[in-house]
């Protein structure tokens, strides 16, 4: 797993929070992926999100600008519901590298919310991860390589996982997180909140963390 010891950066990614229902529905979801064996590491219930655009490493000095890029892309988009959608992986079914949910989107606020983040960093010079958004909620992650046996496993447990599909909230803020990497997982930090236009303006701050 990636180390970094130097704390000089911040490794920042911007997200939509879900409540708590859908943590409880989804934690139950990784935790019986997690039983196919050591290869596999389920999401921690309280670490699970729906990510719109990762900034990566930064530097503090740039919270200003990144702040600035947030504030106007929120006050661009208007709040919008979400539903949990089907199961889904990234990788082969003999080799695994993450096994996700689909969101349901049907106004197709998460890409013009992903759109509006991604136009404000460019225009204020911060760097980001230029990827196309496809919009899903990670559930478990597999080693890489992972065991072919194990994975095929997780594949085949696929087919009979049960989700509550449907479940749907309205979404009227969006947050800046903090990463920090350990051997036991990330661990997360709100840095900031933004709330969507019309929504119940509540403040934010962005500060650093150190």
């Amino acid at each position: 797993m990636e180390q970094v010891n130097d704390r000089s950066k911040l490794r920042l990614f911007t997200a939509v929070e879900l409540p708590h229902r859908w943590k409880e529905e989804l934690g139950a979801a990784a935790a019986q992926i997690g039983q196919a064996g050591a290869d596999v590491k389920p999401v921690q219930p309280d670490s699970i999100h729906a990510t719109l655009v990762f900034l990566g490493y930064q530097p503090p000095a740039s919270l200003p600008r990144i702040d600035a890029a947030l504030s106007v892309a929120a006050r661009r988009i208007r709040p919008f519901r979400l539903a949990l959608g089907r199961i889904g992986f990234f990788g082969q079914p003999h080799r695994l590298h993450v096994v996700w949910v689909g969101l349901d989107d049907p106004a197709a606020g998460m890409q013009a919310l992903h759109g509006a983040v991604s136009e404000q960093l460019r225009a204020q010079g911060v760097q980001f991860d230029t990827k196309p958004l496809v919009p899903h909620i990670t559930l478990a992650r597999l080693r890489r390589p992972s065991d072919r046996g194990v994975s095929l496993r997780v594949h085949a447990d696929l087919q009979s996982l049960h989700i509550a599909t449907g479940l749907s909230f309205e979404v009227k803020e969006f947050v800046l997180m903090e990463s920090q990497l350990a051997r036991s997982g990330p661990q997360y930090t709100v840095v900031g909140r933004f709330p969507l236009l019309g929504s119940a303006q509540r403040a934010h701050s962005l500060e650093d963390p150190h």
